[in-house]
Formats: C-alpha cells, sequence, structure tokens
C-alpha cells in the first residue's frame, strides 16, 4: 500500500504516543524526552526531513518520485531481520536532569507490524 509522507510521521507518532510511552518503564524522564521528540515532529514535518533524506530510506520505501511510498518492502526487511537477529535497539540519549542515563528501546517483528498498521490507517 502507498501511503504519504504525512501517513508515515502520523502514524509513527501515533504508535509513539499510543504504544511506547504508556509502557515506558523507565521513570517519567524518559516519557518525557520521547514525548517531547513526537510532539516536535507532529509540529513540523520538516524534522522529519532528516530522515526522509537518506537515500538508503527512501530507497527502502520505494519512492518513486510521485509523492507516495510505499513502506511494505521496509516494514518485511525489518520483520525479518529482527526475527533473525532479535530486537531492534532504538537508542536515546542521557539528558541531565532529566534521564541521566542512556535507555535503549526494543522494538521487536510485532512492533513493527503495529506502526505499519498505524501508518497505513492515519489520515
Amino acid at each position: 500500500m502507498r501511503v504519504t509522507k504525512s501517513q508515515i510521521v502520523h502514524g509513527v507518532i501515533d504508535y509513539i504516543q499510543s504504544d511506547i510511552l504508556p509502557n515506558l518503564a523507565n521513570g517519567r524522564g524518559l516519557q518525557i524526552i520521547v514525548s517531547i521528540g513526537a510532539n516536535a515532529i507532529a509540529a513540523n514535518h520538516k524534522l522529519a526531513d532528516v530522515l526522509f533524506g537518506n537515500q538508503m530510506f527512501r530507497a527502502l520505501i520505494d519512492d518513486d518520485g510521485s509523492g507516495t511510498f510505499d513502506i511494505s518492502g521496509l516494514a518485511e526487511a525489518m520483520s525479518k531481520s529482527i526475527e533473525q537477529y532479535g530486537s531492534f535497539p532504538v537508542r536515546i540519549p542521557a539528558i541531565p536532569l532529566i534521564s541521566p542515563t542512556e535507555i535503549t528501546l526494543k522494538l521487536s517483528a510485532d512492533d513493527v507490524d503495529a506502526m505499519r498498521q498505524r501508518i497505513e490507517n492515519a489520515v
């Protein structure tokens, strides 16, 4: 299924806010950090341009220049790799006075599937 950049951004933010934030066991500081990042990207989609500007990412999401992207290849590749090699680590750096230590979130193949569904259902 082809989706827009806006759907990708909104779907990922929805996944973070609905599935990641409520389940963070490392304290309120980490929730605040992740929430600030999600809210900043929701308010300014240009912050996502760093990712969309990456040629490897654009190739994996099948950017044909139409303004829509097919994320199925990326989602399938991520799920297969995670199933084969283990969870996908996402590192959140330490921020003094808020979260004094670096935290690593681990995404599973189920997380990838859930995020893909949120992206495809985003408006």
